[in-house]
């Protein structure tokens, strides 16, 4: 994929840029995921995380000043493991 995309306008160089910073690389070269749909989760991640900045920016301006240790509140966040990968594409150096 050379060209733009008629639907999302991304270049095939664009849309592999993105599958990589998801972590969804090799999944789109398998044809897993489209181009678009690629396209769609980055936006997705970039506003979030824009937002997010943005965010902290604000919060960090609103602060009265620095924030202590013992201030902080503890949480525990539960976390999801990435996908297994693709059982016929794995790493050659995974194979041992």
């Amino acid at each position: 994929m050379t060209n733009e995309c008629a639907v999302c306008g991304r270049s095939g160089f664009q849309v592999m840029a993105d599958a990589k910073t998801l972590g969804l690389l090799q999944e789109f070269e398998c044809g897993i995921y489209s181009c678009c749909q690629i396209s769609e989760w980055a936006d997705e991640q970039w506003l979030a995380w824009s937002k997010a900045a943005h965010e902290d920016a604000n919060s960090a301006d609103k602060a009265d000043g620095p924030v202590r240790p013992d201030d902080a509140e503890l949480i525990l966040v539960p976390v999801r493991f990435r996908r297994p990968q693709v059982p016929w594409y794995r790493n050659p150096d995974q194979m041992t």
